[in-house]
């Protein structure tokens, strides 16, 4: 597809409070959980949902057209075919408030970078705010969106809020909070980085122009938890609004060292959000994700980037205890792979 970059992409006509975005690769089993989480919502304001369907190949463009049939104003539907895809713009057909626009890919666009966000910046121009899921992920509460915006609304100060959100893990048929935090609280800068304190699918964010500069990287939550932490605070509620699925197809059980290599993108821009921004911090849970995460990543490779952690650890030791932390963690690699190593070969 060489005219990704020069192609006019649909955009609206009205405006939309919400932006619902939800990218979705594989996801047949789960979607219609998704898309009715979505048409469950509650407002007294207009949202559209943006679901993009990167090619999949496991029939769900199917199961999202039977869905679309089954539960949409088809008489109304407009559709419209670009280079990239088949889109359909159509409201759903009992919830006045909700309009979902369906890009049906044509091509897997996972690793053409900035492909999908071109699709879908035209929608971003014409909404206010911001929410997340994938397409394993799915939403229980119906007034999810009205009581979020309703909290930004009036509340300048915070560039986000989140919820407590349920983790189910499909192999096991089991399931947790997803977050530790049982009480309402705020989120400053340092708190954001090295931990994932809410779930991805239960955030609302202001849909800010900077926010569109960040850089393509694999975590892409993190860096835009990072980004939200800098340009204001954000809200955590209690409150479960959401189910986080746990599955062996989720991207996050399927990375690789280069994909992850990906995140030290992020240091210039939050650097250029904030001068004063923890980079050192940042690096240290950069090289700590490489040592623990991606299955492709060598022994000789894990012991380097766990060192690599500790170094930058250094930089606000002994305030963060979670220098300690990591010190075991090395000593536990060396332990393990270097010691057990050497007894094998003698």
């Amino acid at each position: 597809m060489n005219n990704i970059e020069n192609f006019q992409y649909p955009s609206p006509e009205q405006k939309y409070k919400v932006l619902v975005r939800c990218y979705t690769f594989n996801h047949s089993k789960f979607i219609e959980d998704a898309l009715n989480g979505f048409a469950m919502q509650q407002t007294n304001f207009p949202f559209v949902c943006l679901v993009v369907d990167d090619a999949s190949t496991d029939g769900e463009q199917e199961v999202i057209k039977k869905w679309m049939e089954r539960e949409c104003e088809m008489s109304k539907a407009e559709t419209i075919d670009i280079p990239t895809s088949i889109v359909i713009l159509v409201p759903h057909k009992s919830n006045v408030s909700c309009t979902f626009a369906f890009y049906l890919l044509k091509q897997n666009l996972y690793k053409v970078k900035g492909a999908k966000k071109k699709h879908v910046d035209p929608w971003r121009e014409r909404c206010e705010y911001e929410a997340l899921c994938e397409g394993d992920d799915y939403w229980i509460d119906p007034l999810k969106l009205q009581k979020q915006a309703d909290f930004l609304d009036k509340n300048f100060e915070y560039s986000a809020i989140s919820s407590q959100s349920q983790m189910v893990y499909s192999s096991e048929l089991t399931s947790k909070l997803f977050s530790r935090e049982l009480k309402n609280r705020d989120y400053q800068i340092k708190e954001i980085i090295g931990s994932r304190p809410f779930h991805t699918a239960t955030i609302l964010y202001r849909n800010m122009n900077v926010l569109r500069e960040r850089p393509s990287v694999f975590s892409g939550d993190a860096l835009l938890f990072s980004s939200l932490s800098v340009l204001g605070k954000i809200h955590y509620s209690s409150k479960v609004t959401g189910i986080y699925r746990k599955h062996s197809m989720g991207a996050s059980s399927t990375c690789r060292l280069e994909q992850l290599k990906h995140d030290f993108n992020m240091i210039a821009y939050l650097k250029r959000l904030d001068p004063k921004y923890p980079v050192n911090k940042l690096k240290s849970y950069l090289y700590y994700t490489l040592a623990r995460g991606p299955k492709d990543v060598t022994c000789k490779e894990k012991i380097l980037y766990s060192l690599k952690s500790i170094y930058y650890s250094f930089s606000y030791f002994p305030r963060n205890l979670l220098f300690i932390c990591r010190l075991i963690y090395g000593v536990f690699i060396y332990k393990t792979f270097i010691l057990n190593r050497d007894k094998k070969s003698r």
